[in-house]
């Protein structure tokens, strides 16, 4: 199997763990642009001391990709996790984690009106298997008139942004160090997210040992190591393949749900995760 696949895959999974920590966090009383924040503020030393220890030369950048990295970070990495995050004050993890993966849906359709990429028959079959198995693995398709509006729509703006992620580094960063892609975006999107909060900011906040391991867990877990892998299977193997790869998150959130918040599992969703498994296998033999 080709590395981008593997960076993919691992990717995902790791992001499938994302939504159980940050439900865990926001549940000891902070709000979504703070835990963010917080998260930045460990995730960015910890990537200058390894820029430093393993490549320094990574640190350097032109201003050219300075700039794109700045568009990433404060456009697409800003606006995707604030709506991601938001989206969990109004929903369920499963529920934000289908509305988070419809945005291959929208690198598909870029792909095709605006790049011309031909798709085949084969890439839109196993699109559609992907993803009615992620609706039959989430039972989504039962309770939906109790979801939140409010909450909806915020997991739909951070799929936007995510598949915006996607392209736009394919587009423009191709021939940047991935973990320097990462970590400059990450910055600019804690500058941007600085300069909101500090009208409200509130120093006061109430930590406590489940609010300080789950900020750990969110910025090496699931925002250093999944991106950084992230950008480099879009260099690899480009934005659709890793868009419809990225769907393995599903059945990850389910079965850690299970696992951690004693969620019941139908048979119904386990066929689900069976079909999105079996697409995500598939998708790697298209050339």
């Amino acid at each position: 199997m080709k590395k981008g696949y593997i960076y993919s895959i691992l990717s995902a999974v790791l992001f499938g763990t994302c939504g159980i920590v940050i439900k865990t966090s926001l549940s000891q009383g902070i709000d979504s642009i703070t835990l963010l924040i917080l998260q930045y503020l460990i995730a960015i030393p910890i990537m200058i001391i390894f820029m430093l220890i393993i490549d320094k030369d990574s640190l350097i950048i032109s201003k050219k990709d300075l700039y794109h990295a700045a568009v990433l970070g404060v456009i697409g990495n800003t606006f995707m996790t604030v709506f991601y995050y938001l989206a969990f004050d109004y929903l369920d993890v499963s529920v934000v984690t289908i509305l988070l993966y419809t945005y291959p849906i929208m690198v598909f359709i870029y792909s095709a009106v605006f790049e011309r990429v031909k798709i085949g028959v084969s890439k839109i079959l196993l699109l559609c298997v992907a993803f009615i198995g992620c609706f039959l693995a989430l039972g989504i398709l039962k309770g939906m008139g109790t979801f939140s509006a409010i909450g909806i729509v915020y997991g739909i703006l951070s799929a936007v942004f995510y598949a915006f992620m996607n392209i736009y580094t394919e587009k423009k960063m191709s021939n940047m160090n991935s973990f320097s892609i990462n970590f400059y975006s990450i910055l600019f999107s804690f500058i941007s997210l600085i300069l909101v909060k500090l009208p409200h900011i509130d120093f006061y906040i109430n930590f406590n040992i489940k609010l300080v391991v789950s900020v750990l867990l969110l910025a090496v877990m699931c925002e250093i190591i999944p991106l950084t892998l992230l950008y480099s299977a879009i260099k690899k193997i480009g934005s659709l393949r890793v868009s419809i790869i990225g769907n393995l998150e599903i059945p990850t959130a389910m079965f850690l749900s299970v696992l951690i918040l004693k969620e019941n599992v139908t048979i119904l969703q386990v066929i689900g995760a069976f079909m999105v498994i079996y697409a995500v296998y598939s998708i790697r033999k298209i050339d």
